[in-house]
């Protein structure tokens, strides 16, 4: 599974926000491609651990764009 990760620095914060929604959306995919894929051992049915939502994970990635940005404090 080959990604391309774009650069974190954008020049507003809408950009920003954008991106991490992005970000969010691709790894939900690959996250539920991996719990589709994953192995119960013995044929076992053990439980999955829930979903994060998208909400949480976009909110989170934005944390780290605006701390690459340094809070776009030179943005006019």
């Amino acid at each position: 599974m080959k990604t391309q990760l774009p650069s974190l620095v954008t020049s507003d914060p809408v950009a920003g926000l954008a991106l991490a929604c992005r970000l969010a959306e691709q790894l939900q995919a690959h996250h539920e491609q991996a719990r589709n894929l994953a192995a119960r051992p013995g044929g076992m049915n053990y439980l999955l651990p829930p979903n994060i939502s998208m909400e949480v994970v976009s909110s989170i990635l934005f944390y780290a764009i605006t701390a690459a940005n340094n809070g776009w404090a030179n943005a006019a």
